[in-house]
């Protein structure tokens, strides 16, 4: 399953008059009923916080001049919203061509000495600015003003009406930031100045860097999701809430999408540097603001050095004696399966694109060697010779060659596993286990309606035999058709969830009745649960008597997912007592989740040329999903 990434919508083009960020909140002094007490503090006719009135006429370097903390306030908005004034301050950082606008900050002996406001401002400006020195002294008239959406907006300067030099002064030096800043308000406090972080701070989130030259960086390590180690509710808000105070958005000052070149980056993103979750940086330098409901930092200097997060070369060494593996393979469509029908519903665009997917795909399970495979996201056509699941198959045992290359994949009577574009499917080494009896689904409700059916196949290994049920339940995306019982509660578990919830109870009770008639109860249900470990579902298989087999060997929180730089699991592998006491040990190999989207087959917005440079036929980024191994001890 892939999640929907944001995107730099109309809040990051570079038209200032389309963009909501570059849109004010205007004073609305006769109609405030619902504005907040702070922004009636700009009808005042008098000189609330100490900023004088400005009066037209020729500014005049030296008069009296607002204080840019008093601009700012200590609140999250500005207590003189509204207003014109006056300001004489030095500018710190120019990024008219990039963010379309300037900043300026007070020297160090007009400060007001207060450490909840703000030295710094943002000040937007259309026009080209007058020849002058690189740190300038000015002043200016304008009109203070909060940019973005309530409340997560930046006080600004706007309609510059006039802006003149006043000398030239001595560069300002940066805050120097070494932990998160304390309090609530920390972050504020530090609005629009110029920050100076040594680092080293970690890689969170790389989704956004080659599309957006956004790079999501911690205080504090790797972010998990809330609900993946806490109960929905309460506990995974806070979670989030501390989660949000520790991350910082590294920023290139530019509002372009999918940039020619991440000029600030010390070693370029390619396939043998992939700026990996976990990669540290440190040394880093630019101005903090506050856009698109984030904090970031955009940078005035490239970063200073990197240490490259190591890829894991090899699957986990599972010490058993048979490996069943779970992989979601992004939706693999291979075409009318004769070299044509592309570009296909919800897979590779082109052959070419098709072939890089399968090359990487097959590079990963060829390294994984899974006796019993388990496959989620592959293309419902069926089971003839011109099928996805045949030419996977195919594929895995041409590279495998005749020794170990001996995959025969179960097939249903009928045909089509389910209605939807994309199914389940089950691979065995056939020199490996042997299938017991035909291969079950699970077609009622509320399977029928998502058009995805669990699969169910009993399997024998040197006299033991156990059952694997393939899954794929409801995602999280499409909450606009949610009805009421399934919308986004606000919990942490998002939309969809009472239907994957009632998923988890018809599966459990139709594996109570022994659905492949095999007579024993040694059971692994694994795949993509599009659940948290944490949330209703997983709960409530786990309450039901099902152990949960990552959970329970991993050394650290388990993740084979990381969405808007927060990892968890959506795969799972969860046992009866009956199997799990078989278990040698479960793990994910971390070959997708923490890697970019940049290096993917056919990554989106980026020419030919770029992809084929990023491109190698190897397991990394062959998916946005990590695949979960188990090991079995037989003997």
């Amino acid at each position: 399953m892939r999640l929907p990434a944001t995107r730099r919508g109309s809040l990051r083009r570079l038209d200032p008059p389309e963009s909501n960020y570059m849109r004010p909140i205007r004073s609305l002094c006769p109609f405030a009923l619902l504005i907040a007490a702070t922004l009636l503090a700009g009808c005042d006719n008098g000189q609330p916080g100490g900023v004088p009135r400005a009066y037209e006429g020729p500014l005049e370097c030296g008069a009296p001049a607002a204080q840019i903390g008093a601009i700012q306030g200590s609140g999250a908005l500005s207590p003189v919203l509204g207003r014109t004034v006056e300001v004489e301050a030095i500018i710190s950082a120019r990024f008219l061509d990039g963010l379309g606008g300037f900043f300026i900050a007070s020297a160090a002996d007009e400060s007001d000495q207060n450490p909840d406001t703000s030295e710094g401002i943002f000040v937007r400006y259309e026009s080209r600015l007058p020849r002058m020195p690189r740190h300038a002294r000015i002043r200016l008239r304008a009109r203070v003003a909060e940019l973005g959406t309530a409340p997560d907006t930046q006080t600004a300067l706007i309609e510059v009406s006039e802006l003149v030099q006043c000398g030239k002064a001595d560069p300002l030096l940066p805050v120097l930031l070494s932990s998160v800043p304390d309090g609530a308000t920390g972050w504020e406090a530090l609005e629009s100045q110029r920050v100076q972080i040594t680092g080293p701070l970690s890689v969170i989130g790389n989704d956004e860097l080659a599309r957006n030259g956004e790079l999501l960086v911690s205080f504090d390590g790797r972010d998990f999701a809330p609900t993946e180690i806490s109960a929905p509710g309460p506990a995974a808000q806070q979670r989030a809430d501390a989660n949000r105070r520790t991350r910082l958005w590294l920023d290139d000052a530019q509002l372009d999408t999918y940039p020619q070149k991440l000029w600030f980056l010390p070693e370029p993103l390619t396939a043998e540097t992939p700026w990996r979750v976990d990669t540290q940086v440190s040394g880093i330098e630019g101005v903090l603001e506050q856009r698109d409901g984030h904090w970031r930092l955009q940078l005035t200097n490239p970063i200073k050095s990197v240490t490259q997060a190591p890829r894991p070369l090899q699957p986990p060494d599972l010490d058993g004696d048979l490996t069943i593996a779970s992989f979601n393979v992004l939706n693999y469509f291979n075409g009318d399966g004769k070299g044509g029908g592309f570009p296909t519903e919800r897979g590779a665009s082109s052959p070419a694109h098709f072939a890089r997917q399968r090359e990487k795909i097959i590079a990963a399970l060829g390294l994984i060697k899974a006796d019993v495979l388990a496959l989620m996201e592959i293309e419902n056509d069926g089971f003839a010779a011109d099928s996805a699941i045949a030419d996977l198959t195919d594929g895995l045992n041409r590279k495998l060659g005749a020794k170990e290359g001996d995959y025969a994949f179960v097939t249903v009577e009928g045909g089509n596993p389910g209605s939807d574009l994309i199914t389940v499917a089950l691979l065995y080494r056939k020199s490996r286990v042997l299938p017991i009896g035909p291969p079950a689904l699970l077609l009622d409700e509320p399977f029928l309606a998502i058009g995805r059916p669990p699969m169910a196949q009993t399997f024998e290994a040197e006299g033991v035999r156990f059952t694997v049920v393939a899954n794929h339940f409801k995602s999280k995306g499409g909450c606009d058709d949610a009805d009421p019982s399934n919308r986004d509660l606000g919990d942490g578990q998002g939309c969809w969830n009472a239907t994957r919830v009632a998923m988890a109870r018809t599966l459990w009770n139709w594996v109570q009745t022994d659905p492949t008639a095999s007579g024993d109860k040694r059971v692994l249900i694994v795949g993509d649960l599009n659940a948290l470990g944490e949330e209703d579902p997983v709960r409530l298989l786990k309450s039901s008597g099902l152990r949960d087999l990552l959970a329970e060997h991993a050394a650290e929180p388990a993740y084979s997912y990381v969405f808007r730089g927060e990892s968890g699991r959506l795969d799972h592998a969860l046992a009866s007592p009956e199997l799990a006491s078989l278990v040698s040990r479960a793990a994910e190999w971390h070959i997708n989740a923490d890697e970019s989207p940049a290096l993917e087959y056919a990554a989106a917005g980026f020419d030919a040329r770029t992809l084929r440079s990023r491109y190698r036929p190897d397991p990394f980024r062959s998916s946005d999903h990590d695949p979960v191994l188990v090991g079995l001890k037989l003997k």
